[in-house]
């Protein structure tokens, strides 16, 4: 099974860094967030997969967009 780094990324206003990753966490967790955008890495490859890609479905169940890196 290969290992996979998954990055996720928002821009926030906050008071300071950790100010801003708790904003972010809080974001990342509410279970009505549309941050459903993902970069994957696995080896050489890198794919942006967009889980909710009609905002349908902030679940991330739905239909993925998969765009692989150039």
């Amino acid at each position: 099974m290969p290992a996979y780094g998954i990055t996720w990324e928002i821009t926030l206003d906050a008071d300071d860094p950790v100010h801003a990753a708790r904003k972010a966490l809080a974001i990342h967790r509410d279970p009505a967030s549309w941050a459903t955008v993902f970069t994957v890495h696995c080896d050489d490859q890198t794919a942006t997969v967009d889980l909710d890609p009609d905002h349908l479905d902030p679940s991330g169940n739905g239909a993925p967009r998969i765009i692989l890196a150039a």
